[in-house]
């Protein structure tokens, strides 16, 4: 479970869950094989090995993040080491992993007993994801945060978090520079809007062809738009908000404009946009933190969502029930009358307390395995449902269920029934 704090921090997690990619995740490429040439470096896990045993801080080759290395030097203590690993990719048949599960044993768990086996705190970036080998981990608290981390590849105040955390055991907010939105000169505007009239989907120098098919979304969400990718921000600089001028240009399209993994939004349903891409966000930030996915890729995503909001009643849903003190303080009674008893009976029930933590520690494993295999199954059925030859009623409608019901799972066994629902999809595109 997330614990949020209000302000602009990365807040720890005490369980990394795969998000769920949605049918927009794929939707610029309906071929869902795509070769393995286009993932990002597979980690060398030995080499990882051999660099963290000779030195604290071992970088591997294609890792993306950036952050202050003095900064970060000064907070590791002696027992810690830091392993900065390149994106993991689709987790998928074809690509490095084909699904979490190969992940986790090839090197979550060898990393894992090196460093238990070392008694040392291993502090690992994959992608954008900042997390120690323990479990804990740093996720952006707001949308401010968020841009920092995607737009600069930053993750200098995530890594003080954790540390800290590895440190006390308690939470840390570090201090960090903000990240400002610019207005684009009258020459950079006409330039970018040059090539935009050009083509719908422009990539600046730098930067890998932007991962999205226009023809696919206009079919997709009838909806036009418009696409300009650039490279990652430089630490120090400014982001050059090209979208709210584009949008002036081009009236009839959706214009998305990227910096490394984030996007601005602007055009003629704004605040809509913006919710359907800061929504899009939520529910692939993995995919985009840790996998690397190129973020226009989600753009048929967050399209979804603005017709969505146009046409459909979104908050017309029940509202939560209200507060029932008398049912909080009844929840709460048997924890209360735990800590009476453990005063009261010593040794026994602090043993008691012991295996009850250890059956929840392999209850949080099993979650976190069959959450990601659930998020993968329903990830690959959306992907299948787009390529096949108009898709399928039945097949989008467990795809739909399973995504929702992810959401609520909150057991290894409920995520299991989750990637069922999944897997039954794909069965009714093999008919």
């Amino acid at each position: 479970m997330t614990n949020r704090v209000s302000g602009r921090h990365p807040v720890i997690v005490f369980s990394s869950v795969l998000c769920v990619v949605l049918l927009g995740v794929l939707l610029a490429a309906p071929q869902a094989a795509a070769h393995t040439a286009d993932d990002p470096p597979k980690l060398d896990v030995a080499a990882a090995e051999r660099g963290l045993a000779a030195q604290q801080v071992y970088r591997a080759p294609g890792a993306i993040a950036v952050y202050d290395q003095q900064q970060i030097q000064r907070a590791l203590t002696p027992n810690m080491k830091l392993l900065v690993e390149p994106p993991t990719g689709l987790f998928s048949a074809g690509h490095n992993y084909t699904n979490e599960d190969q992940y986790v044993d090839q090197v979550f768990t060898p990393l894992t007993d090196w460093a238990e086996e070392r008694n040392v705190k291993l502090i690992d970036v994959t992608g954008l994801d900042v997390s120690s080998i323990d479990g804990l981990e740093a996720t952006p608290s707001d949308i401010p945060e968020l841009r920092r981390l995607t737009a600069y590849l930053d993750v200098t105040s995530s890594l003080l978090a954790v540390i800290e955390n590895a440190k006390t055991g308690k939470e840390s907010f570090p201090s960090k520079p903000d990240n400002p939105l610019v207005t684009p000169t009258a020459a950079q505007l006409a330039a970018v809007a040059a090539h935009l009239r050009t083509s719908r989907v422009y990539t600046a120098p730098g930067r890998a062809q932007a991962a999205v098919s226009v023809d696919a979304v206009t079919k997709q969400t009838g909806l036009t738009v418009r696409v300009a990718a650039f490279p990652p921000v430089k630490s120090g600089q400014p982001i050059v908000d090209y979208a709210p001028g584009l949008a002036k240009q081009f009236p009839d399209d959706e214009i998305f404009v990227s910096y490394g993994q984030w996007m601005e939004v602007a055009g003629a349903h704004q605040s809509l946009l913006q919710s359907a891409r800061d929504y899009g966000y939520g529910r692939g930030q993995n995919a985009i933190i840790e996998w690397g996915t190129d973020p226009t890729s989600l753009i048929g995503l967050i399209l979804d969502r603005v017709a969505e909001l146009l046409k459909k009643h979104p908050f017309s849903r029940p509202q939560p029930t209200p507060f029932d003190l008398q049912h909080r303080i009844s929840a709460l009674s048997p924890w209360v009358l735990l800590g009476a008893a453990v005063l009261l009976g010593g040794g026994s029930l602090l043993a008691w307390q012991r295996r009850q933590a250890e059956s929840a520690r392999v209850e949080r494993v099993a979650f976190r395995r069959e959450s990601a295999l659930a998020s993968a199954a329903i990830s690959a059925l959306g992907a299948k449902v787009l390529s096949s030859d108009g898709g399928s009623a039945d097949a989008a409608e467990r795809q739909a269920t399973a995504s929702s019901l992810f959401d609520r799972a909150r057991t290894a066994d409920a995520m299991r029934e989750v990637r069922g629902i999944a897997e039954q999809g794909e069965g009714v595109l093999h008919r």
